[in-house]
């Protein structure tokens, strides 16, 4: 079962990149919104040691205002960034207040 479907707010988590650096740290603490899903695969820290048999998990493509991850960005308002990020990195964005 999916945890987050197409068109949700998501927050990328907060986390050390000591043992783990496919999360781009300019997207942590930030909001993007699903724009794809993708199959389970074996997570990267099993990967790399060539653990090919490793624990799976799926994973998004989150997709980011550019605005929102570089303060003071002069590209176009509507210019977006997609990457990919593992289930485990990201959590329902809370709604702001208004």
């Amino acid at each position: 079962m999916r945890r987050f479907q197409i068109g949700d707010r998501v927050t990328v988590k907060e986390g050390t990149s000591l043992f783990y650096t496919r999360v781009q740290t300019y997207t942590r603490g930030k909001i993007g919104v699903i724009a794809e899903y993708r199959p389970a695969w074996v997570i990267p820290e099993d990967e790399a040691w060539g653990r090919d048999e490793g624990r799976a998990e799926p994973f998004y493509v989150v997709r980011f205002n550019q605005r929102d991850l570089w303060p003071g960005y002069q590209g176009y308002p509507n210019d977006t960034l997609e990457t990919e990020i593992y289930e485990r990195w990201l959590e329902p964005a809370k709604e702001e207040a208004k």
